[in-house]
């Protein structure tokens, strides 16, 4: 019964629950009498096990002087005096433009569709 019960409460320990987290999650309510309590116990490790811990984000590096956000610890290109670099886009002032009045169109013609769809946007 242990054997194959350990692994279930193996999964609870990961997450970071403790002995009295396993009991209060475990032995409150259960019926009397309890015809098989591997099954009773089974099935409330299986059915109230915690959800799985969400991983938390990389901290981010600052900046030793100014303590602006930065890739890697240490000092920030303008900190140390060089220029501070700017992202080439390229033609994203075109490209941004056309899915503008690409989108522009769709919502003209959904409202011209009548009832349904298009009666949900907004007019004007």
């Amino acid at each position: 019964m242990a054997k194959t019960l350990a692994p279930l409460v193996a999964r609870w320990l990961e997450r970071g629950c403790t002995s009295a987290d396993l009991a209060r999650a475990l032995l409150p309510g259960l019926l009397t009498p309890v015809h098989s309590t591997p099954a009773a116990l089974r099935s409330r490790l299986e059915r109230k096990l915690p959800p799985a811990p969400v991983p938390s984000c990389p901290a981010t590096a600052r900046c030793a002087e100014c303590h602006d956000p930065v890739p890697r610890a240490g000092t920030c290109r303008s900190c140390t005096g060089f220029p501070v670099r700017t992202a080439a886009v390229g033609a994203g002032g075109t490209v941004t433009c056309g899915w503008v009045s690409r989108a522009r169109d769709a919502l003209r013609a959904a409202r011209s569709v009548g009832p349904g769809f298009g009666s949900l946007l907004p007019t004007g």
